[in-house]
């Protein structure tokens, strides 16, 4: 059974509502286990989790893109914006504070204010004094592709299709909030409002209707990270659906596919701080620098927790004598112990509890 939605305001989009049932359910199934387990943690550690996944969202959302950011610089950013840290890196700033802006006030209208804040948040101090943020981009010649075909087209103004999009979103039109989510993405990279950062924004705003269907503004699962991980499949869904029939089964399958790896994946971060919560407790007295506790950090979030001293002295950004004195004072404290013999070229690795 085909569903056919329509409205003035939005595009005829159709969907064979009897192949959604089951993934659609699964979905929402994962999605309320999850956020029970989640909301069943102390602060501390919800806090820590959603660093770690705004810190993916934003990180995956950026190299989307083809950009490249320092997953650490976004991870302090976003701990200093949620009042963790006091401290703050202007680079990565900008996309933090939309993406925080979209899932906090997720339950606030889309404007078209909102979304040139957005946009101009994208773009680095210097760069912003040259974007053009009260103005969508103009007519462009577009090459549509299907499968063994292209057509080149005019699109509309943008301003004409951004205007009929808001109404759209802003209106309760009796979808699932997943559903919605999805089109939401779909409809926005159609449209390409802006000429630049237009991927990046529609994660912004996958983000935010997504923390509408979860009810809460914390973010427990990474959809851009899966997004990203499935890039090249992502882009050619995008192609097959924009057809003139508009048909988004495969497209809302294929996000419905990615929402649920998102929210397995979760159960890793999960055991990777709980593992930290576990191991801080246990040295809660212990004194150690700052260099270790960092190093140790990075090593309780990977699988198997081994390191050389060259290694440490490359996180750690360190001297080669500093990195040694650093694991030769963990060794004597019971946290870290050689793996094999071989000089400098020791293998280390935390002590298991």
């Amino acid at each position: 059974m085909y569903f056919v939605y329509k409205n003035k305001n939005c595009p005829v989009i159709i969907w064979d509502n009897d192949a959604l049932l089951n993934p659609l359910a699964d979905v929402r199934y994962q999605q309320g286990r999850l956020i029970g387990t989640m909301e069943s943690l102390s602060v501390d550690l919800q806090k820590e989790a959603i660093v770690e996944i705004l810190t993916l969202d934003i990180t995956k959302c950026v190299e989307m893109e083809n950009l490249s950011v320092d997953e650490e610089i976004v991870r302090i950013s976003i701990a200093s914006q949620l009042g963790i840290y006091r401290q703050k890196n202007e680079k990565i700033e900008g996309i933090t504070k939309a993406m925080l802006d979209a899932v906090s006030n997720y339950s606030l209208p889309l404007t078209d204010k909102r979304l040139f804040f957005w946009h101009a948040s994208l773009t680095s101090k210097k760069q912003k004094t040259q974007v053009k943020a009260s103005k969508f981009a103009k007519i462009k010649k577009v090459v549509y592709k299907t499968i063994g075909k292209e057509t080149t087209g005019f699109r509309a103004t943008a301003n004409n299709e951004i205007s009929n999009f808001i109404t759209w979103f802003n209106t309760e039109n009796n979808l699932d909030s997943v559903i919605k989510a999805a089109i939401a993405h779909l409809w926005f990279v159609a449209i390409r409002p802006f000429d630049a950062g237009n991927v990046r924004i529609a994660g912004i705003i996958t983000n935010m209707l997504l923390a509408r269907a979860d009810n809460t503004s914390h973010r427990f699962y990474s959809m851009l990270a899966q997004i990203k991980s499935g890039q090249k499949q992502y882009q050619l869904v995008l192609e097959e659906t924009q057809n003139e029939n508009f048909d988004v089964t495969d497209w809302l399958l294929w996000f419905f596919d990615c929402m649920k790896k998102a929210l397995q994946a979760t159960d890793i971060i999960l055991l990777n701080i709980l593992k930290k919560s576990e191991f801080w407790k246990n040295h809660a007295g212990t004194p150690l620098n700052n260099r270790q506790r960092f190093v140790i950090n990075k090593l309780l979030s990977e699988t198997d927790g081994i390191l050389q001293s060259s290694k440490w002295a490359q996180i750690a950004k360190c001297s080669s004598d500093t990195a040694l004195r650093d694991i030769k004072d963990l060794t004597e404290k019971g946290i870290m112990r050689k793996k094999s013999q071989g000089g400098r070229s020791t293998n280390y690795e935390l002590v298991k509890f």
